[in-house]
């Protein structure tokens, strides 16, 4: 049983990382063998959960909320590094470019 719960804390890992404040976006993503794909609920420290979609082994688009008031996060993405106010009970989603495109009350 464990090393099932290894190897999906492991897969992941892989497709996000985070500390309290930054969060690594498909930093470990294996771009020649998951060119497209999807995942939705990835638990990131800090309260905040994360859905994020690749194509062609790029970030397509990610969508995160938070569950602590007040969250900063710094959005990390192949070099690209933003820094976002996340609020409690509202969806941010944000392009290739880590621009967010829209906002939404859950």
């Amino acid at each position: 049983m464990q090393l099932y719960t290894s190897f999906s804390a492991a897969v992941a890992e892989m497709l996000v990382q985070s500390t309290t404040k930054d969060l690594y976006l498909l930093p470990a993503l294996p771009r020649d063998k998951w060119a497209n794909g999807c995942v939705k609920g990835l638990k990131a420290r800090g309260g905040v959960t994360v859905n994020i979609c690749w194509q062609e082994g790029d970030l397509e688009e990610f969508g995160l909320w938070s569950m602590e008031e007040n969250s900063v996060k710094r959005l990390h993405y192949r070099g690209t590094t933003i820094t976002a106010k996340i609020s409690t009970g509202k969806v941010y989603t944000f392009n290739r470019r880590l621009k967010c495109v829209k906002t939404y009350s859950l």
